[in-house]
C-alpha cells in the first residue's frame, strides 16, 4: 500500500512539475512576444489595457508550443473522423471546408438593421448621395453546400433574404453577389477559403468588376467605359501555395484543415494613392503604388513557416478592419465613395478605388462618431452597405447612437 501511494505522489508531482514548467515557459514566452507587438505599436501597455479585447488577442498570440498543441488536437480529431472540433466550435461540411457552427431554430428578426439602413436612407434624401445596399455570399452557398445531417444550420441566408426583401419595400436599391457569383465562371470550391471565413482574393477581385457592371446599369454611370480597370488581364496574380491558415484554420491546425493558396493581385499599370486608416490606439499613412500604399508586404516576407502561415494574409489589404479608411486615388477623377463595411469588403474596396477618386471605409463596430452625420455631412456621391449574411445583426448597424 506504501509504495502505490508513492507511486502515486510520484506521479501527481511529475504533472505538477510538468505544469508549472509550462507555464513558467508560456508565461515568459506570452510576455516577450506580448512588449514586442506593444512596443512596435508606439504605445504602453496602460493604453493597451484599455482595450482588453485587443490585449487579450496578442497576448494568447504567443502561447508557448501552441501551435503543436492544436495540432495534435487536430490531428485526434481527424482520427476521429469527426467533422466538428472544440465542442463545436468549428464544423466541416461534406466538401471539407470550415465554418463556424451557428445553432439557430430561424433566420434573424431584421427590424432594427432594416430601420437604421432606412434612417440612413431618410437622411441622404437630400443631399444627392445614392445609398446602395451590397449583399455578399455566404460561405454556405445556397444549393452547393452540404454538412452532415447532425451538424447545425446557420439561417444566414434566409435572413439576408429577408433583408433585401425589407430593402426593396422600402425602395432601396440592393445588389445580390450570391446568385451572381455562382455564374461568375469562379468554381464555387473556389471562392471561399477553405479554413477561413472570406471569400478569396480572387472573388474579392470579381465582386468589384461584377460591381462597377451593376453601378453602370443601375445609376446610368460610366465606370471604367473601356473595360481597363475591371479587366484581369492589367492585373499581377501571384498565388503563394498552401501558405494560408484561416480564422478557423489556425483553431483547428494544417492537419486537420490543411491549408489555402493565397493569390495577391495588384495592378499592372500605374498607380499613385494617398492611405489614411485610424483605429483607437494608432494611425496609418502611407503613399505610392497600389502594392505599396494599399497592402502589407510583410506577411508574404515572412521566412519561418509557422509565423508566416498563421499571419492574416487577408488582411494584408488596407490594414484590415480599422475604424476609418481614406483611400485617394490621385489619378481618377471617378466619384466619391463611402462604404459602411464588415471585413468580407476590404480587398474588393482596394480594387474598387481604381475607378474612383476617393473611397472611405468605416466600420461600425470601432467608429465611435454618428455614421449618419458623417454620410450626410461629407458630400459622397454614393453610399454603401456591405455587410454579409453572417453579420446581419445590430453590432453592425449602429450608425448613431455611440
Amino acid at each position: 500500500m506504501k509504495r502505490y501511494f508513492t507511486m502515486k505522489l510520484f506521479s501527481a508531482g511529475l504533472i505538477l512539475v510538468a505544469w508549472f514548467t509550462f507555464a513558467i515557459m508560456n508565461l515568459t514566452q506570452s510576455a516577450e512576444g506580448l512588449w514586442s507587438k506593444i512596443e512596435a505599436t508606439g504605445h504602453s501597455v496602460t493604453e493597451f489595457t484599455l482595450f482588453p479585447d485587443t490585449f487579450d488577442a496578442f497576448a494568447n498570440e504567443d502561447v508557448f508550443s501552441k501551435m503543436n498543441l492544436i495540432e495534435t488536437y487536430g490531428f485526434l480529431q481527424k482520427l476521429m473522423l469527426k467533422n466538428e472540433e472544440n465542442n463545436f466550435e468549428v464544423i466541416r461540411d461534406t466538401d471539407g471546408k470550415l465554418h463556424y457552427a451557428n445553432f439557430a431554430d430561424g433566420p434573424n428578426d431584421v427590424k432594427q438593421i432594416v430601420n437604421a439602413v432606412s434612417a440612413l436612407n431618410r437622411a441622404l434624401f437630400s443631399t444627392g448621395s445614392k445609398l446602395t445596399v451590397l449583399m455578399p455570399p455566404d460561405k454556405v452557398l445556397q444549393g452547393v453546400t452540404t454538412f452532415d445531417e447532425a451538424l447545425p444550420y446557420s439561417y444566414h441566408n434566409e435572413t439576408a433574404d429577408r433583408f433585401l426583401e425589407a430593402m426593396l419595400l422600402r425602395g432601396i436599391k440592393a445588389i445580390d453577389f450570391r446568385d451572381s457569383i455562382l455564374d461568375s465562371g469562379i468554381p464555387s470550391q473556389d471562392i471561399f477559403f477553405d479554413t477561413d471565413h472570406h471569400w478569396t482574393i480572387e472573388s474579392n477581385f470579381w465582386a468589384f468588376t461584377h460591381l462597377v457592371e451593376q453601378f453602370n446599369e443601375i445609376y446610368d454611370l460610366d465606370l471604367d467605359p473601356e473595360g481597363f480597370y475591371t479587366n484581369p488581364e492589367n492585373y499581377n496574380f501571384i498565388t503563394y501555395e498552401k501558405s494560408y491558415l484561416g480564422s478557423m484554420g489556425r483553431k483547428t491546425g494544417v492537419i486537420y484543415a490543411g491549408a489555402d493558396d493565397f493569390t495577391v493581385i495588384f495592378p499592372k499599370f500605374e498607380t499613385k494613392y494617398r492611405f489614411d486608416a485610424f483605429n483607437p490606439l494608432y494611425e496609418v499613412h502611407s503613399e505610392g503604388r497600389f502594392e505599396d500604399a494599399l497592402i502589407i508586404g510583410y506577411p508574404f516576407n515572412i521566412q519561418n513557416y509557422e509565423q508566416s502561415i498563421n499571419t492574416d494574409k487577408y488582411f494584408a489589404y488596407l490594414q484590415g478592419n480599422q475604424s476609418i479608411v481614406t483611400i485617394k486615388n490621385e489619378l481618377s477623377n471617378g466619384p466619391r465613395v463611402l462604404i459602411i463595411k464588415d471585413s468580407m469588403s476590404v480587398p474588393m474596396t482596394a480594387f474598387l478605388s481604381t475607378v474612383c477618386s476617393e473611397v472611405v471605409l468605416i466600420d461600425p463596430r470601432f467608429y465611435e462618431e454618428n455614421i449618419i452625420e458623417y454620410a450626410v455631412e461629407g458630400g459622397f456621391d454614393h453610399v454603401i452597405v456591405s455587410i454579409y449574411p453572417q453579420n446581419l445583426t445590430p453590432e453592425f448597424f449602429d450608425y448613431n447612437t455611440k
